[in-house]
């Protein structure tokens, strides 16, 4: 049984998109190697070898990138996961600051194309991203004041804006907190959706690095009077404004992958090849 049990949990990550800029560039896309990475103000984007360093000021920016083909989002089935895991750095300065100004979420558009181009309308201002669908967290971080961390399902389908309006989610109750971090610290931020059951997607939210480790978990089993959202192509941020993110964020790698578990009847197999030695023993 321990063994059945065992085997029946392996499963497989399929690797969509394994950014790190090792090439200093943000303009090409080859998956899963890179994908170009579109700005909403390309002036204040610096490139270097491992490095997208974003300078956000006093307005909102956006930045974005696809991990799948145009057309050709991850559908999840149940079992599976969707997981976004991104290392970044704060630079510059930090700000102790309650509002929750550092927001990204893994979407899709389920009817207008890829926009691939630098723009900070959203959707280039023509209301293609009205009817995406996902699941963001929005949150702040400081050296010693944090505001504490929600996890969100997009739900209004008739608002323009992708992550501007926090009405347009449901969220989850607020928890944990991203305070105690620290200047040209390493962090890691993973975003994992989990498809447990039918009608049920799980979504998970951890911040790690440094002395700080905190996340959040939001269960969506028919959130907003929406079925869940299984269809995902897009990786998008939106930071409000440099207090409660950074002067800088340095982002230094983005991982895409998508873990499917093996057959049930490799388990099976397993277990018989088991008895099978066990027997001629």
């Amino acid at each position: 049984l321990v063994a059945c049990l065992s085997l029946s949990s392996i499963s497989s990550a399929v690797v969509l998109l394994n950014d790190t800029w090792a090439d200093a560039s943000r303009t090409e896309t080859d998956l899963p190697n890179e994908s170009a990475f579109w700005v909403g103000r390309p002036d204040n984007v610096t490139m270097g070898t491992g490095s997208l360093a974003y300078s956000i000021g006093t307005s909102s920016e956006k930045m974005w990138t696809y991990f799948a083909p145009n057309g050709s989002p991850v559908s999840l089935d149940v079992g599976e996961k969707l997981v976004a895991t991104i290392t970044f750095s704060p630079r510059g300065a930090l700000y102790d600051q309650t509002s929750r100004n550092f927001r990204f979420g893994l979407f899709n558009d389920p009817t207008d194309d890829q926009l691939l181009s630098d723009t900070n309308n959203d959707g280039g201002g023509d209301g293609r991203w009205t009817d995406s669908t996902g699941y963001a967290v929005q949150f702040s971080i400081g050296e010693t004041t944090a505001s504490t961390i929600q996890v969100g399902k997009r739900t209004d389908q008739t608002n323009s804006s992708l992550l501007g309006s926090g009405g347009a989610y449901t969220w989850s109750d607020s928890q944990g907190g991203a305070s105690g971090c620290a200047l040209d610290t390493v962090y890691t931020m993973v975003l994992t959706l989990d498809y447990q059951a039918a009608g049920l997607m799980q979504i998970d939210f951890t911040f790690d690095g440094g002395s700080v480790y905190t996340g959040a978990t939001l269960v969506d089993d028919g959130l907003g009077g929406d079925p869940i959202w299984t269809n995902f192509d897009q990786l998008f941020f939106r930071p409000s404004k440099a207090e409660g993110v950074a002067d800088i964020l340095d982002l230094h790698s983005i991982t895409i992958e998508h873990v499917v578990p093996e057959p049930a009847t490799m388990a099976l197999l397993g277990l018989g090849g088991l008895l099978a030695i066990r027997k001629k023993r």
